[in-house]
């Protein structure tokens, strides 16, 4: 004996397989908010450390800046010892 749905039972299933492939796709969307909520946070937190460095680095910059300009005078200064001692030498 065969079994033969009715329209109703045929569309009873169809709709509880539609209402579980809904149902599997709001828990797979729902999971990939909570991973972009989660890469955005990780994301931000990322480009606050990047700032802090680059602030870092800025002022690392400004330091060797500074003190190339006092080696520079400093070489300046012993330029003109050494031309001195030249002189007296002789």
């Amino acid at each position: 004996m065969l079994f033969n749905p009715t329209p109703i039972e045929k569309l009873d299933t169809l709709t509880n397989d539609l209402m579980a492939k809904y149902n599997t796709v709001k828990e797979e969307l729902e999971t990939l908010r909570q991973e972009m909520v989660s890469i955005r946070t990780h994301g931000s937190s990322k480009d606050e450390e990047i700032e802090r460095l680059n602030g870092e680095l800025r002022a690392k910059d400004a330091e060797l800046t500074a003190k190339n300009s006092e080696l520079a005078e400093k070489d300046a200064e012993i330029e003109v010892i050494v031309s001195k001692i030249e002189s007296l030498l002789g």
